[in-house]
């Protein structure tokens, strides 16, 4: 009886030990060899890699890690699904090649905050993604699906309606710098550190709701399947690593600079290391947590935008749960070992053991929840915008972050005794009084509704917020999520942009009318003077002496100048004046009545204009014939001594929807510094040149094309010509 108890509880021993192995009989054994295929080259990015094999944590776990560096057009989903690596670091894009049927598993997010941003130039005219439509925008992937974040960003802002014109990434910044593309990806802990001090703006996607994981650790199904101790350790020293590497930024720039990239300036290691404190969050959050709730928020997203399907299932795509149910599987077998081989009396001890260890489970979660949810109240706290989670049914306020508190003046135990209706936040056209009905029809979008609200701080003082509203999930019961952002100060900055926008065009509109009166008062004068200077000429030229015939000369020729000059000022006025609405035009027409205006200058000069066929385009055709007739008579006023003038006016498509005419000459060229100056009015580059011109021609074609919507420009080489070009909208198709 005694040996059959022995024997018993040995085979207890030894079902436990098989279950649970110790770590120190892995750690003990040959150093298993393992590959990490890298996101990119070298750098600070991957810091907590470096740091564990440095300081020996993978060694501890039995791993013998090699690094691989990545390439131009590499996919970790790829080199994982085919075995070529054991483990690589990827983008919240592996979800998109789960869904495809790769088997690739996720283990750890490094990056809570994706450090993704599209790259704009500083030039005014891109400051939001609605900016965007219609423009050239360069991301990774084929079809962009390299950044996912920049598409969810387009698609939750509307620019599908209008999209934009994807191109192949080609890391090259000089790209965008230089005017090829509008915009283009890249990180903050990259290309926004090295374009420090150039003319770009950032649009980051978590400002317009979008915030995924990064620099996710992923292995391959068969790993962490057949090995999960493998991964399990693996995960281990890389947290070790990652802490490290947090804690002693300035010490691991030195050992990249050392080991890894001896070409890297330290100073952007460690500005690297700053931009990335930002995204990990290290103090706060521990490091490669993931959460199933929030990669099925990512899934939504990218279902939304058609990259993946609505009914994409999370199952094997998670390290955590393969792991569980592994565990629960050898759980069942134990169990079923033990009923099988020992009877009454090892059911009864497993059973004890069962309860022991459930017990210790119980208390270790419990501690992990604590610690969890002293790390979210953290969170919850320190983001710098209000958030208010409501019950929908009558708008009470059920939690609050510590912002909240700040911003409208009530302790936190007094604010979630009051309803949403109590802060006074009421915007145009919506219900005054709380109305659920409402409410939900917002927040049940599928994405943020954004508001911007009049709200009522506890002394009384009235402000501005914008809210993003949408509906949340807390245990399966809804709730509405407000989060809002003190707005008060941007307000009265546009309000002074109005009022001040709408000063110059009053301002303007003076001007203009002043200008158009003053030129055309000024004709009858003038042409009373250039008559008489006539006059003059006729009468007493050769009967004064020689000097009297040349003032006589001057008069007359600037008189004439000065009455050119207030015709071209009429007509450049009466550009900006009410006119017309813009019909559809055969362009070939105006044209036609250019030629013929300047048909006796044509003669002279011996000019040979040939046309090709022109569009049906929306202008005021008298316009366009003053367009056609100042670039054509440019043209022949500036022609090269001792060749005939050669003009061809041509039209291609543009942009889809517009025409581009070009009016290219053989003449004498323009220098390309002057590209620009020479559409300012009363500009002329050639003062003393044997042609008449007042420096107004060019900066009233511009002005006509800007009515017409368009936009014009010279292309030029010195002495061998010019070509003009101006664009215009194409007229509907006539039914």
């Amino acid at each position: 009886m005694r040996l059959g108890l022995v024997a018993c509880v040995v085979a207890i021993c030894m079902a436990v030990c098989s279950a649970f192995p110790a770590r120190a009989a892995d750690a003990a054994s040959a150093p298993t060899r393992v590959t990490l295929h890298l996101k990119w080259h070298h750098q600070f990015q991957f810091a907590g890699y470096y740091a564990a094999i440095a300081k020996g944590f993978y060694a501890a776990e039995g791993i013998d890690l090699v690094l691989r560096e990545g390439q131009p057009g590499e996919d970790s989903a790829t080199l994982l699904s085919n075995g070529e690596t054991d483990f690589a670091i990827g983008s919240a894009s592996l979800l998109i090649a789960h869904a495809r049927g790769l088997p690739v598993v996720a283990a750890a997010a490094v990056f809570q905050h994706s450090p993704l941003v599209l790259l704009v130039r500083r030039d005014g005219s891109i400051d939001h993604p609605q900016a965007l439509g219609g423009r050239r925008v360069m991301l990774g992937g084929e079809d962009g699906s390299g950044d996912p974040e920049v598409l969810a960003m387009l698609a939750s802002e509307g620019v599908t309606k209008h999209p934009v014109i994807l191109l192949r990434h080609s890391g090259n910044p000089a790209d965008l710098l230089e005017g090829r593309v509008d915009a283009m990806s890249g990180y903050l802990t990259n290309e926004a550190i090295r374009l420090r001090g150039a003319p770009v703006t950032l649009i980051r996607p978590h400002q317009y709701g979008i915030d995924f994981y990064a620099d996710v650790l992923a292995t391959n199904r068969r790993l962490a399947t057949d090995r999960p101790e493998l991964v399990r350790a693996m995960l281990r020293a890389t947290r070790r690593g990652w802490d490290y590497a947090m804690a002693h930024p300035e010490e691991i720039a030195d050992l990249i600079r050392a080991r890894y990239a001896p070409d890297m300036p330290r100073a952007f290691l460690l500005d690297q290391a700053a931009a990335m404190r930002e995204l990990i969050l290290p103090d706060l959050v521990e490091i490669g947590h993931m959460s199933r709730g929030r990669w099925r928020h990512i899934a939504e997203t990218f279902a939304s935008i058609g990259l993946i399907p609505p009914d994409t299932s999370l199952d094997g795509f998670l390290f955590s749960e393969i792991e569980e149910t592994a565990r629960a599987r050898t759980g069942r077998w134990i169990e079923l070992t033990g009923l099988i081989g020992l009877g009454g009396l090892v059911v009864a001890v497993l059973l004890g053991a069962f309860v022991a260890r459930l017990r210790a489970l119980v208390r270790q979660r419990t501690a992990e929840l604590a610690a969890s949810e002293e790390r979210f109240r953290s969170i919850f706290d320190s983001v710098n915008d209000a958030i208010v989670l409501l019950d929908p049914e009558n708008g009470a306020i059920l939690a609050v972050n510590r912002r909240t508190c700040e911003l409208f003046g009530y302790p936190r135990e007094e604010i979630t005794r009051l309803a949403i209706a109590d802060l006074g936040l009421t915007g145009a056209g919506e219900p005054q009084h709380y109305d659920p009905v409402w409410w939900r029809a917002k927040a049940g979008s599928g994405r943020p509704h954004l508001l911007e609200w009049r709200a009522r701080a506890k002394d009384g003082h009235i402000f501005w917020v914008e809210a993003s509203l949408r509906q949340a999930s807390i245990g399966g019961v809804p709730h509405f999520l407000v989060v809002a952002r003190d707005i008060s100060a941007r307000r009265e900055v546009e309000e002074r942009l109005r009022r001040t926008i709408e000063d110059l065009v009053a301002s303007n509109s003076d001007l203009e009318r002043f200008a158009y009166i003053s030129s055309h008062d000024l004709q009858t004068p003038l042409r009373n003077v250039v008559s008489y200077a006539q006059l003059l000429a006729r009468r007493y030229r050769g009967r004064l002496d020689a000097d009297a015939d040349e003032f006589i000369g001057f008069i007359v020729d600037n008189t004439r100048h000065m009455s050119e000059l207030i015709n071209d000022l009429l007509d450049y006025t009466r550009v900006g004046r009410p006119s017309l609405p813009l019909v559809p035009v055969e362009a070939g027409r105006p044209l036609a009545q250019a030629l013929a205006a300047l048909q006796p200058e044509i003669e002279a000069c011996g000019a040979t204009v040939t046309a090709g066929p022109l569009p049906r385009v929306m202008a005021d055709e008298a316009q366009m014939v003053s367009l056609f007739q100042n670039l054509i008579g440019n043209a022949l006023k500036y022609r090269a001594p001792g060749r005939p003038p050669e003009l061809a006016i041509a039209a291609e498509p543009h942009d889809g929807t517009r025409w581009c005419l070009s009016v290219r000459d053989n003449g004498i060229g323009i220098e390309k510094q002057y590209f620009t100056k020479i559409f300012e009015i009363f500009q002329r580059l050639h003062p003393d040149h044997r042609s008449t011109g007042t420096g107004i021609g060019l900066a009233l074609c511009q002005r006509i094309v800007h009515r017409f919507g368009g936009e014009i420009w010279v292309e030029s080489t010195p002495g061998a010509g010019s070509t003009f070009f101006f664009t215009v909208e194409s007229a509907p198709v006539a039914e």
